[in-house]
């Protein structure tokens, strides 16, 4: 089974472990190439909208006066349990929705990490101080390393990951000053509207000698387009999605979603917003059904801040950063070493 994945930023005690197994509870309740990230003047708005009785004084009370025990939880009568989540986990996980419509609020306990303090394997970031999303990082290592296995090319580089709203801000006023503001915005994203928030996403640049180059993922770095999808990333903006993405043509900003999730992007060709659209079809009753490397996912949409979880399975949530959440649950997984073949 290839590795699972994180959806949620480990701030609900009952969704932040991948995969965990629900065991029943006492009481359940029902109810761009981006240039250097540099200072610069900021010609824009900021667009970011902020009596007790005496026990002596009755009869003592007969235990067959006691009320019926509680009924007996739904799980039972259902198969299911309803977990009910925060409100603001709505815009935790990794499968977020961020764009020209939909904005993230950095959070102050965003899980970042320097990429050069985790990583093993030998590819370069640039500046040394990037970072992204912890749970990030061990895909992305994995990414590189089997980059690097296959191409032996070790010239791709990180060069831009995490930002704050200063450095949006800055890299956008740098873009309108050099072509508009309308063509601008094709490119680099108001502060706020941008996936570099959230710690999921990067660019890639080239290394030649000590200059970065654009990534135009054409030669050995064609790989990336045919495979990251395998270590949980999706290449974002696409030119034949730019109508829905309203961002231009970027192939060197990839993003994480984790697995499945990836590979159901990959095979459908969708972009993200087609794939939080599309899953908006399916409920916990009629979830969709997608199986990959021997494991079969159900993937369902739940408006609001009650999620409905199959009961006794593994599952994972994410909040789509608009309206509810995405739940993954693993119906069936193959053990293929113990298949007799005849």
């Amino acid at each position: 089974m290839l590795a699972v994945f994180t959806l949620v930023y480990a701030l609900s005690d009952t969704a932040a472990a991948p995969y965990e197994r629900f065991d029943p509870p006492e009481s359940i309740s029902t109810a761009t190439p981006e240039p250097d990230d540099e200072p610069g003047e900021d010609p824009i708005d900021e667009p970011i909208d902020d009596p007790i009785d005496d026990p002596d004084d009755g009869p003592v009370k007969d235990p067959t006066d006691d009320p019926a025990e509680d009924p007996v939880p739904d799980y039972f009568e259902t198969g299911y349990i309803t977990i009910e989540m925060e409100e603001q986990e709505i815009h935790q996980g990794s499968l977020l929705l961020v764009n020209h419509d939909h904005t993230f609020e950095i959070p102050n306990n965003l899980d970042l990490v320097r990429i050069n303090d985790f990583k093993t394997t030998q590819f370069r970031v640039q500046p040394d101080s990037s970072r992204l999303h912890r749970s990030v990082i061990e895909p992305l290592d994995e990414m590189m390393d089997a980059f690097i296995t296959s191409t032996n090319n070790r010239s791709v580089v990180i060069r831009s990951a995490h930002r704050n709203y200063d450095t949006q801000r800055s890299i956008l006023n740098r873009y309108i000053s050099q072509m508009g503001r309308r063509e601008a915005l094709r490119y680099a994203a108001l502060p706020g509207h941008s996936e570099h928030h959230t710690g999921l996403a990067f660019d890639f640049g080239v290394m030649s000698g000590n200059t970065i180059n654009a990534f135009t993922g054409t030669g050995n770095a064609s790989w990336f387009r045919r495979n990251s999808y395998k270590y949980g990333f999706i290449l974002r903006y696409q030119q034949s999605k730019t109508r829905i993405t309203q961002t231009a043509d970027e192939p060197w900003h990839y993003r994480y979603v984790g697995l499945p999730h990836s590979a159901l992007i990959y095979q459908n060709n969708w972009c993200l917003e087609e794939f939080i659209e599309n899953i908006r079809n399916y409920t916990y009753e009629e979830p969709l059904e997608f199986e990959y490397e021997d494991v079969i996912y159900g993937i369902y949409f739940a408006e609001g801040t009650s999620v409905r979880i199959p009961f006794n399975t593994e599952f994972e949530i994410s909040g789509n950063n608009i309206d509810g959440f995405i739940i993954t649950v693993v119906w069936l997984e193959f053990d293929t070493d113990k298949i007799i073949e005849v």
